[in-house]
């Protein structure tokens, strides 16, 4: 779906070098939004519409260390946007090898009334339109986001 390159750093890591659960869950997020961004949600957008993103359940599964300046990037391998937002990443090394996955729910929320909410008609109405064949037997208001930009993104 998408994916970014980082290099680890030395917030993101424990007395041992070793990268901590929550930088993975700390990434995830991060990829997240570049994917709400490039999909025209940028986080001023998200801000002017009264919306924000409240954290819920996590697993982190870790296979493989990384350790402190260690190359590596994330891929988000899905994304379901429904009442929760549900993702899965996945961390990859400089040898491709897959060392960590952070399956991940958010809801949207109401920072004005403070409360969560439902998904937003106008994003889930932008997202609509990219459900491919296949996904037609979900009900319409969830939603499997896929393939809508290239499989790699680079800064």
């Amino acid at each position: 779906m998408i994916r970014k390159n980082y290099i680890v750093t030395g917030e993101d890591v424990n007395d041992f070098m070793v990268m901590e659960n929550t930088a993975y869950i700390s990434y995830t997020l991060r990829l997240l939004y570049h994917f709400l961004f490039y999909n025209g949600f940028s986080k001023e957008k998200l801000n002017s519409l009264n919306l924000g993103l409240q954290e819920g359940n996590h697993v982190v599964v870790n296979y493989k260390n990384l350790m402190f300046t260690e190359s590596f990037f994330v891929e988000m391998k899905h994304c379901y946007i429904d009442d929760k937002i549900s993702i899965k990443s996945c961390f990859f090394n400089s040898k491709n090898e897959c060392c960590a996955e952070v399956t991940k729910e958010l809801e949207w929320f109401d920072p004005i009334r403070k409360v969560v909410i439902a998904s937003p008609k106008r994003i889930l109405q932008h997202f609509n339109r990219n459900i491919t064949q296949k996904d037609s037997n979900l009900r319409p208001s969830r939603l499997k986001i896929g393939m809508l930009y290239p499989t790699e993104l680079r800064y």
